[in-house]
């Protein structure tokens, strides 16, 4: 009887500091994984799920994140529209506007966004939306990898009075993964992908 193979769940914490608008260009972190690939003994990681939290690290008491907070406005009420984008790759992207689930090599997108909507009569409406597209649902077999993985993170803001201007948040990540022995023929692709790292 094979032995089950045990999961190597790996986490890390990444800053990053909003513009004085509350916007930020693709930006990454680096999730370093050489103590568990080998490239001569073929050896990697079989990534089989990511995980990902926005924290605010000024939020004294919980270090509880808000897309809602971070565009409260005072009045007058106008339109708005904040997004951010956080993803898992393992190929470097120019653009966060290029990542999606149909991009190369991208294991893991969250988007939040929220759209608020005025009538002119002082009336409002908010939407908030976080959509999560997870690796397990495109990848449920796994994602091995010989190389570093890359955290993206880009944010757009139209609000004229974010909470968050200038200010720096933190994403959490956590990788539950298992060691994998990898081809050949899987060496020579992985490797060829991990070039744009």
């Amino acid at each position: 009887m094979a032995k089950a193979k045990t999961d190597i769940i790996l986490r890390d914490r990444l800053q990053f500091t909003l513009d004085a608008s509350s916007d930020l260009g693709l930006v990454y972190g680096r999730i370093d994984l050489s103590d568990y690939v080998n490239v001569v003994k073929r050896t990697g990681l079989l990534v089989k799920d990511v995980y990902m939290q926005i924290r605010d690290p000024g939020t004294a008491n919980t270090g509880t994140w808000s897309i809602l907070i971070s565009d409260m406005e005072t009045l007058p009420l106008s339109d708005g529209f904040n997004a951010y984008k956080l993803f898992v790759s393992a190929r470097a992207y120019e653009n966060a506007a290029d990542v999606g689930i149909a991009s190369p090599d991208v294991l893991h997108v969250e988007e939040y966004v929220l759209s608020r909507y005025t009538n002119g009569l002082g009336n409002q409406t908010q939407d908030h939306v976080h959509n999560i597209y997870p690796m397990r649902d495109y990848h449920p077999g796994g994602y091995p990898v010989v190389s570093d993985l890359l955290v993206g993170i880009a944010v757009d803001t139209n609000s004229t009075d974010s909470q968050y201007d200038s200010e720096t948040l933190e994403v959490d990540i956590m990788l539950i993964a298992e060691t994998t022995t990898v081809t050949s023929e899987q060496m020579t692709q992985l490797l060829t992908q991990a070039q744009d790292l």
